[in-house]
């Protein structure tokens, strides 16, 4: 028993070893140009808000919301906040119309996640359905009681706003070019997750098709959604070594690839968020935000 351990021990720091810095390197390289994407996607829904609010500083808002969103239970639970106190402190953006910028961000999203789903949710359980249809009904709902959402959220955040900026929220879902280029963005992102999950396997010499690895992405993306610890932490790893190995990748490459994945999504991601929010004066944003 103490020899098989060994044994496998051995193995999988043969693959570790083994992986490729050039296509670590790159998959980096898609994660954080994906961060730069998600930061386009909310300058232009808050520009179609008629709030134009530097990139850059989205960006940093943005990295210091994935460090939220990894030490806090349950998806995005933390950074979400973070993100909206950070442009409403930063830009002086009310509160309420920083909140909906957010909602609407991900209302553009939704239209690749869902293709995402309708790839491969056959392959799972019948909850991924019933997920896949609650989601498509709550979108659906969110877009044809827009106006009603929007009273809605300036009542709970307590904001007011004036009647220009009220008609521009009004009017985002009939901005055609700010919607169709924001789900260019969020497809482009999706692109990108897949990509990087490619090159991880490559870094691990294992050439796997796109279609397989599509299903692998729909799986992270899944088992992301349910995970109810802070990043994911556990539910995510264990999902996406079960996936792979169950689509017959062996163990050690199954094991090497998941860890390298969280390291660049999870490990990097929060070191470089933990940076941001100290030196961008993002902790006293975020003790602002809880004192309310």
């Amino acid at each position: 028993m103490i020899e098989g351990i060994i044994n496998s021990a051995g193995q999988y720091f043969s693959v570790m070893s083994s992986a490729s810095l050039r296509y670590i390197a790159l998959a980096f390289l898609t994660y954080y140009i994906s961060v730069v994407l998600y930061a386009l996607r909310w300058k232009l829904v808050l520009k179609g808000m008629g709030k134009d609010v530097p990139l850059f500083e989205l960006v940093k808002a943005i990295l210091a919301s994935i460090f939220m969103n990894n030490i806090t239970p349950l998806s995005r639970s933390g950074g979400e906040l973070l993100r909206m106190a950070w442009v409403s402190k930063r830009a002086r953006i009310p509160t309420g119309v920083s909140a909906v910028s957010i909602v609407y961000e991900r209302i553009l999203e939704t239209i690749p996640v869902f293709i995402l789903f309708m790839v491969g949710v056959t392959y799972f359980s019948e909850e991924s359905m019933l997920l896949l249809l609650v989601g498509i009904f709550g979108v659906g709902l969110l877009w044809f009681k827009w106006d009603a959402f929007v009273g809605l959220s300036l009542r709970v955040f307590k904001t007011d706003v004036s009647d220009e900026e009220l008609s521009a929220i009004f009017a985002l879902k009939k901005q055609y070019n700010t919607n169709i280029l924001g789900i260019g963005l969020s497809s482009m992102v999706w692109l990108l997750d897949v990509a990087r999950l490619k090159l991880i396997a490559l870094a691990f010499g294992l050439n796997l098709g796109w279609t397989f690895i599509a299903l692998v992405s729909i799986a992270n993306l899944i088992f992301g959604l349910m995970a109810f610890t802070p990043g994911g932490i556990g539910i995510i790893e264990g999902g996406l070594i079960g996936t792979l190995t169950y689509f017959g990748i062996p163990s050690p490459f199954a094991v090497s690839i998941t860890l390298l994945e969280r390291f660049v999504s999870y490990v990097v991601s929060t070191i470089v968020g933990f940076l941001v929010l100290l030196a961008s004066g993002g902790v006293e944003i975020w003790k602002a935000l809880k004192s309310q």
